[in-house]
């Protein structure tokens, strides 16, 4: 069984969640030695190693070379990378061939952007298109990020690239269709994975409040939820209650004990509402009827 995508290279734009379950699905993968064949390609190991698929997070503000060497030290390098972009991309690219390794998951690609040296988008595409092309060992690449990466494809003067791309955007959820998944999440990570109870003391129309907290992004709902259960555990709790809640609110959008801008205790919650970065953190309101300041203690 083919288990490669039909495309060389994948655009996935606020999939930062759903990225460490498909990290764990392709661990499984190589955890059952289910790639060893490719395209009708018989493998020989590396040594006892086979990296089928790699999963690999971009460092924040880093270049191409940084990423390659982050890559040969989740191979096991060991040893300082030097050289010119140029022959550490080669070196990639032959490690990368010794443990059989097809598919490559970059994670946080939009930190690519944020070099401190400033990379021509052009550049970042011959350097993939390299690897794609390669006639030795060509690879597969699933980029995931943030909706800045989406643009990338648009710098190949040849849209060869375009051709070679599927683009998969993850919708925001909605409370209107996902209300009920969102309500599951909040419970099968309080009570299965946390081992806590939900207190009975919870804000009213919890599962409103969440998706409205975090604007209806699953880059923010599951940090929000995370943050509950981490107050909880943090005080000892054996269960998440109204204060935790507002506690991971305040957290998560740095408001400090500011009641009356807080989504998880303020009456008006609905009129909160914030702004979100282009790194998807919360900013300040851009609307609030909230009129009077209360301060907790």
């Amino acid at each position: 069984m083919n288990y490669l995508p039909s495309t060389n290279i994948s655009l996935s734009a606020n999939l930062v969640d759903l990225c460490g379950a498909f990290k764990a699905y392709l661990e499984e993968i190589d955890a059952a030695n289910a790639l060893r064949i490719y395209q009708g390609e018989s493998l020989i190991p590396y040594g006892e190693m086979m990296r089928p698929t790699l999963y690999v997070r971009a460092p924040m503000g880093c270049s191409m070379v940084d990423l390659n060497r982050e890559i040969l030290e989740l191979l096991g390098y060991e040893g300082n990378v030097t050289g010119s972009p140029t022959s550490v991309g080669h070196k990639t690219r032959r490690t990368l061939r010794n443990f059989g390794t097809k598919l490559v998951v970059i994670d946080d690609f939009q930190h690519i952007f944020d070099a401190p040296k400033k990379m021509d988008p052009r550049i970042i595409l011959h350097t993939l298109k390299n690897s794609l092309q390669d006639v030795m060992w060509p690879l597969h690449f699933v980029l995931v990020g943030l909706p800045d990466i989406e643009g990338l494809v648009d710098y190949d003067p040849h849209k060869e690239m375009e051709r070679r791309t599927d683009q998969f955007v993850l919708e925001d959820p909605s409370i209107e269709e996902d209300a009920d998944y969102v309500a599951w999440m909040v419970e099968d990570l309080v009570q299965a994975r946390a081992g806590l109870a939900m207190s009975r003391e919870q804000p009213f129309e919890l599962t409103a409040r969440i998706m409205h907290a975090a604007r209806d992004r699953f880059g923010l709902i599951l940090p929000l939820i995370y943050y509950a259960i981490e107050d909880a555990l943090e005080t000892e709790a054996a269960e998440v209650s109204t204060q935790n809640w507002i506690e991971a609110y305040a957290r998560l959008a740095k408001c400090g004990d500011n009641d009356a801008e807080n989504v998880m205790h303020a009456d008006n919650w609905r009129s909160i509402v914030r702004t979100v970065d282009r790194h998807g953190n919360l900013g300040p309101t851009v609307a609030s009827s909230a009129s009077e300041k209360r301060r907790r203690k």
